[in-house]
């Protein structure tokens, strides 16, 4: 081979490199953002409805909320809901059975420094400061005295 041919088939294997190394940066660039937006909280959920856990938590106080959403078209909805600020277990949040007649009534019903047990779902309740610090809730379906 000539030299000009070799440094051809260098200059070939050069532009094949910086092709391989770009599409794997734009992969990451991409494709970890989705995953940890889109698939990361379905797993989440997924794994947490088979996964429960019943922590026992010191409430420091409740009160009632509501949750809205809305969506790229500009249809949203609300949900009532009570959030617990615990001091050695975050912030829960119940939703489950929580309605505008009974928010208010849930929310008062429990007594600030009292312990309570939570069902939780595992892999939420083992997140739950990143969770906490990224403003996502911990979802609660049941609670109760201890």
């Amino acid at each position: 081979m000539t030299r000009s041919a070799l440094e051809r088939t260098a200059q070939r294997r050069l532009v094949r490199r910086r092709r391989i190394l770009a599409s794997i940066v734009l992969a990451f660039v991409v494709l970890v953002p989705l995953l940890g937006f889109f698939v990361g909280p379905i797993t989440l959920k997924a794994y947490d409805a088979g996964h429960r856990v019943e922590p026992i938590c010191t409430v420091s106080s409740a009160h009632s909320s509501i949750d809205s959403s809305r969506s790229l078209k500009g249809v949203g909805s609300s949900t009532s809901q009570v959030v617990f600020e615990t001091s050695d277990c975050g912030t829960l949040v119940l939703q489950w059975g929580v309605t505008r007649d009974n928010e208010d009534n849930i929310a008062r019903g429990v007594v600030e420094g009292g312990r309570y047990r939570f069902d939780v779902g595992e892999g939420s309740y083992n997140m739950r400061g990143f969770l906490n610090a990224i403003r996502q809730a911990v979802y609660v379906k049941s609670f109760e005295p201890a």
